[in-house]
């Protein structure tokens, strides 16, 4: 319940940042998990985690030996990651999704096999959007995947056409609110 109270404290201090009035559910984090494929993958980033809830489900799919970066623009998330996930594979970085190339190269095998976001793009506006996805989908490895969690049904999906070939929408309805979950593959190079 605290983190339910701070979440939603946060959400009226942040519109800005904070996308949602809740954490989101155990079962959204699972779902997301199984739409980027974590099972198999070896570096994944986690764009906007927020209190956590995501990023614990998205550690529990993933291989021992897989890491997850976390990227969370908003100082007290920042601080309650580094101090409620304890997980030696999870870092987190307080640094804008933007910043994922610089990320990404510096990585032993460069490159990311799954991007999860969180991020409320429709609060950020259309110029932010198109620079993260673009940064995105230049630091997914061949055969890599993004899944974006969204609560606007209709603001985002154009944005990820533009960066990729391949974007599926699927409806979660039995989260508070609802969410849409896109997930979107191939890399336009044109985009």
């Amino acid at each position: 319940m605290t983190s339910y109270r701070s979440f939603l404290q946060s959400f009226f201090r942040d519109r800005k940042t904070i996308g949602a009035v809740a954490p989101t559910t155990r079962a959204v984090g699972q779902r997301m998990a199984r739409l980027g494929g974590l099972e198999h993958a070896r570096t994944v980033a986690e764009f906007g985690p927020g209190t956590g809830a995501i990023t614990r489900e998205l550690l529990a799919a993933m291989p021992p030996d897989a890491r997850l970066i976390g990227f969370e623009v908003y100082a007290p998330f920042l601080e309650q990651l580094r101090a409620d996930v304890p997980d030696p594979r999870f870092t987190v970085l307080g640094e804008s999704a933007e910043t994922i190339r610089e990320v990404a190269a510096q990585q032993a095998e460069p490159g990311f096999d799954a991007i999860i976001s969180s991020v409320p793009f429709s609060l950020i506006g259309p110029d932010g959007t198109r620079a993260i996805l673009r940064a995105a989908a230049e630091s997914l490895r061949p055969g890599g995947v993004m899944v974006a969690l969204q609560y606007h049904p209709t603001y985002l999906a154009p944005f990820m056409r533009a960066q990729f070939t391949s974007v599926e929408r699927k409806v979660y309805p039995w989260n508070i609110p609802p969410v849409l979950l896109l997930r979107a593959r191939n890399h336009r190079l044109d985009g």
